[in-house]
């Protein structure tokens, strides 16, 4: 079997580490710490676990501090977690099995990045996660560093769970970026996007439609960050009330690839505006459809099945088909069963004398 070297940056982490680490210890083979300035006990826990600790001095580069770990790295394979990542239940068994035979050059995880109301994963993306030492992967990005595929790649379905307990910095990544454009740094066309982002996070919407814009322009960008930035900008323009400009960045979307289920939701939305029931409904369905098949980027998971649910709900009761309607909101009920709106829903479908069960 491949040795495997678990490779992480901490500071401050006492919280969380060690949950981390009791999660993943006894699947590799070596854990390697690289912490940026600690102050609490992150040292000592990891100290428990074995781990190979090193100090790093904070230079606001992710990427620098994350390869300085791999650097240290002598197993077959290296993954990364970042200290509120946890390997829970089936997961690990999943996990044991892919670092036993990885099977490419590069595998990829899912990763939950957020729960809803009921504690099933809502926000889902698959990062690349599992790297074959000898081809020499190396992350690039000052801030959400990522590494460039190539060789052979793989799929896995081991999920890597991010349960955050304490809100960072808000202002450290924006920070960060505007410090590279101080310096005169040219912004690689991911750094655009995601500055984009930041500047809206932090309600800069017009300096973020022009990082955007400009993003979008260069036609350099991986296409799920072209799409997901053609939703920001149409969140803007709806922000604004500027409906047309919403709908038109929205409809751009689609000459990048297959529409997301968020895109559908959002286009759905401004046809409902507009009382085109009709129009919603095909958005509204293509939604769920899309919803089901396998992706790329980012997932809100509300945005395949109980968002596209509830407004199909609306939209067949506007145009008369109560039966439709009612079998929507017991689609949405199978998502959240203890949704108020959706009982809310069951009750006025009483009312009218369709009775729906509670799944």
């Amino acid at each position: 079997m491949p040795l495997i070297s678990l490779c992480m940056i901490v500071r401050d982490e006492a919280e969380v580490l060690g949950r981390c680490l009791q999660s993943v210890a006894d699947l590799v083979d070596e854990i390697i710490i690289a912490d940026t300035g600690s102050v609490d006990e992150t040292k000592a826990i990891a100290a428990q676990f074995e781990a190979k600790i090193y100090d790093f001095p904070w230079c606001d580069d992710f990427s620098a501090a994350r390869n300085f770990t791999v650097q240290q790295a002598v197993g077959d394979y290296w993954m990364w977690l970042d200290a509120d990542d946890v390997i829970e239940g089936e997961n690990r068994a999943r996990l044991k099995q892919i670092l036993q035979n990885p099977d490419a050059d590069l595998v990829y995880l899912p990763y939950v990045l957020s729960f809803d109301s009921a504690g099933k994963p809502d926000l889902i993306s698959k990062r690349e996660r599992i790297f074959r030492r000898s081809k020499g992967y190396r992350f690039e990005g000052a801030v959400h560093e990522a590494v460039v595929p190539h060789g052979v790649i793989r799929m896995g379905d081991a999920a890597v769970f991010h349960r955050k307990e304490k809100a960072g910095d808000p202002d450290r990544n924006l920070r960060i970026y505007q410090q590279k454009r101080l310096k005169g740094e040219r912004f690689s066309p991911r750094e655009q996007y995601y500055y984009g982002r930041e500047l809206i996070d932090h309600g800069a919407d017009t300096a973020a439609l022009s990082v955007l814009e400009h993003f979008l322009q260069e036609g350099k960008g991986w296409e799920p960050d072209c799409i997901g930035a053609c939703l920001l900008c149409a969140k803007v323009y709806e922000k604004r009330n500027q409906v047309e400009q919403a709908l038109q960045s929205l409809l751009r979307a689609l000459s990048y690839g297959v529409p997301t289920p968020e895109i559908c939701c959002e286009i759905g939305a401004c046809f409902m505006k507009q009382e085109q029931w009709k129009t919603a409904v095909f958005w509204y369905q293509t939604a769920i459809r899309e919803g089901a098949h396998p992706f790329e980027g980012f997932r809100n998971q509300a945005c395949c099945d109980y968002i596209p649910a509830m407004q199909l709900c609306v939209c067949y009761d506007r145009m008369g088909d109560i039966s439709a309607a009612a079998a929507y909101n017991a689609l949405a009920g199978s998502v959240r069963p203890q949704d108020r709106a959706v009982e809310q829903n069951r009750q006025y479908f009483a009312s009218k004398g369709i009775m729906t069960e509670a799944k």
